[in-house]
């Protein structure tokens, strides 16, 4: 199923159509210390290390910890447009900070967030996870991670369950996109 998510987003990304209303956040999470740890490689849990990787997503400097509500993000994101899928209650949206467009998010009808893509032109002081962000390079992440479940010659895919999964896809050893499903 979660193929199907991916095949959808990327074919939806590339359409950036949609409609509908925007969506606010109701609770104001204040800012979390945005220091964070780089994982090391010794755990012999893949799954072990994807839910640390959920745990430490910092955006903005705001911790979060996934799975979460789109209702814990501060008034400063909105989601929008949203693009139902087929079959399920959960929509992509694009997702807004400060008014800018910075991705998209996976978002159940009750607010539930299902995935997460933060465009790369979002810096790495901006956007990280444990550390890892839009500078860093293949070898980086195969240090600070280990091995990952599975990979291509273009992406490495974290996370055993198609539910918690973190999927890093590269252009060259740089990295081109991050998608965090949870």
């Amino acid at each position: 199923m979660r193929k199907s998510f991916l095949t959808i987003f990327i074919a939806t990304a590339a359409l950036s159509v949609g409609c509908g209303q925007d969506i606010k956040p109701s609770a104001n999470n204040s800012n979390i210390d945005t220091t964070s740890e780089i994982i090391g490689t010794t755990s012999a849990d893949k799954q072990d290390i994807v839910l640390k990787m959920l745990d430490n997503v910092i955006l903005y400097g705001e911790k979060l910890s996934l799975p979460s509500s789109f209702d814990l993000f501060s008034d400063d994101y909105t989601a929008a447009e949203p693009i139902p899928y087929e079959g399920t209650d959960i929509a992509l949206y694009k997702l807004y900070y400060k008014e800018k467009n910075i991705g998209f998010a996976d978002l159940s009808a009750n607010n539930e967030l299902h995935g997460l893509y933060i465009d790369n032109d979002v810096p790495s002081s901006d956007f990280s996870i444990c550390g890892i962000g839009y500078d860093s390079f293949k070898d980086d992440i195969l240090q600070a991670y280990g091995e990952p479940t599975d990979q291509t010659e273009e992406t490495l895919i974290y996370g055993e369950n198609s539910d918690k999964q973190v999927v890093f896809s590269f252009n060259g050893d740089k990295i081109r996109s991050i998608k965090i499903f949870c």
